[in-house]
């Protein structure tokens, strides 16, 4: 059974009030505000702080834009606005770590795509909590109800550790007590039931069990390639981010030569100077 590989990442916004988050939604629920498809009476009149996440299988943020959104006197959002939000978050530059490894981060004074300047807001402080750490704990509690690896399972129940206990312990014929009572799933034990019935029941029954154990490896080995697939992902984003990083501080370095040199220049103009000035001081004096 082919089960289609889920998404690596869960997009959602959450929106700031005074007191903190007041609002979580997963981004279909916020393109819904955005077509004008709902409305947000509360925050009729109002420019809100909000934050774009996306959010692994581990609940882990991978990247937060950091904006503002406009709503007129209905609770409808500013037609006016438009901001990319995914798009922004790819080109997002190196954040902090919030649980799963260095964020891509977007927001006021930390963005390299000046554009969109008017429409973000810088992290800080409200009541006693860093608006990072209140995100990082609003995406542990997991309220949007995203659906993350159990890690302990995929260790425990890996593909090829399952096995099925003997068919003659499934009915209360016997206890496994040792590992030697275990038999793989291909595993065609005879059972002999009293009757022609009972022993067709317990086929069908025995093969359901085994299509629903079928379903479970596939699941999980879905599971572990999108994990895999992930951390390969990060390698290369950590990668890229390390260039842009080096190109940035390459350009920076050529700078300081280019002004260091200038200013050699003009200090051997100034020496040139001095000494004439000099000359001609001693000759006056003569």
């Amino acid at each position: 059974m082919n089960t289609p590989t889920k998404p690596l990442l869960t997009e959602a916004v959450m929106f700031f009030s005074e007191r903190g988050i007041c609002k979580e939604m997963l981004f279909p629920e916020f393109e819904a505000l955005l077509d004008g498809l709902v409305a947000a009476p509360e925050h009729a009149d109002e420019t809100v702080e909000a934050v774009f996440l996306q959010i692994n299988t581990r609940l882990h943020v991978r990247a937060a834009v950091f904006f503002n959104i406009d709503f007129d006197l209905d609770g409808y959002v500013n037609r006016l606005w438009n901001l990319p939000l995914r798009q922004i978050a790819e080109r997002g530059d190196r954040g902090p770590d919030m649980g799963g490894g260095p964020i891509r981060l977007v927001c006021l004074g930390f963005n390299k795509q000046p554009q969109y300047r008017a429409m973000l807001w810088k992290p800080g402080t409200r009541g006693n909590s860093n608006d990072l750490a209140l995100v990082k704990e609003a995406v542990a509690n997991n309220a949007l109800g995203i659906l993350g690896e159990d890690e302990e399972a995929i260790r425990y129940i890996a593909p090829e550790r399952l096995h099925m206990a003997a068919e003659d312990t499934w009915y209360g014929g016997g206890q496994v007590n040792d590992v030697d009572d275990l038999i793989p799933l291909t595993s065609t034990r005879p059972v002999a039931p009293s009757g022609t019935g009972e022993l067709q029941q317990l086929r069908e029954q025995h093969a359901r069990e085994v299509r629903d154990l079928r379903q479970q490896i596939d699941t999980l080995t879905t599971r572990i390639k999108a994990m895999a697939i992930e951390k390969d992902q990060a390698l290369v984003e950590l990668k890229g981010i390390h260039a842009d990083h080096l190109e940035i501080v390459q350009g920076e370095l050529l700078d300081i030569k280019q002004e260091l040199a200038e200013q050699q220049r003009i200090n051997a103009a100034l020496k040139r100077e001095l000494g004439k000035a000099q000359n001609r001081t001693a000759s006056d004096h003569e």
